[in-house]
């Protein structure tokens, strides 16, 4: 679970330094210390908002098709914006190609990362 929640971090790690390159008006400091801190807030974001979210908002999700669960990602990249200043994202656009970004790399690190259910 330790290497999970690590590797998770790597990923949105990996994934903001890649939304900052690709995606227009995403602004990054480029300070490592800060980078981690977004990673690790994307990570905590993704391991307990956003269950809670997707379970409060499940008919939402069963109504639109599972397509609400866009606009929970997008709430979580949000979250990492407003707790790190160092970030700084302008436009719900860009949030979109933000969050398809983190959640492919996410999607990335879920797929590699030791599972205890084997």
């Amino acid at each position: 679970m330790i290497i999970s929640f690590l590797l998770h971090i790597i990923a949105n790690a990996l994934a903001i330094l890649t939304a900052v390159r690709f995606v227009p008006n995403v602004v990054y400091s480029y300070e490592p210390v800060s980078l981690l801190k977004i990673a690790f807030i994307l990570a905590l974001a993704n391991a307990f908002i956003k269950p809670i979210l997707k379970l409060l908002f499940s008919p939402l999700i069963l109504l639109t098709l599972g397509l609400f669960t866009i606009v929970i990602n997008i709430f979580m990249v949000w979250l990492a914006v407003y707790f790190a200043p160092e970030l700084s994202i302008t436009g719900i656009t860009v949030y979109f190609w933000t969050m398809i970004i983190v959640s492919f790399f996410n999607f990335i690190a879920s797929t590699v990362s030791p599972n205890k259910k084997k």
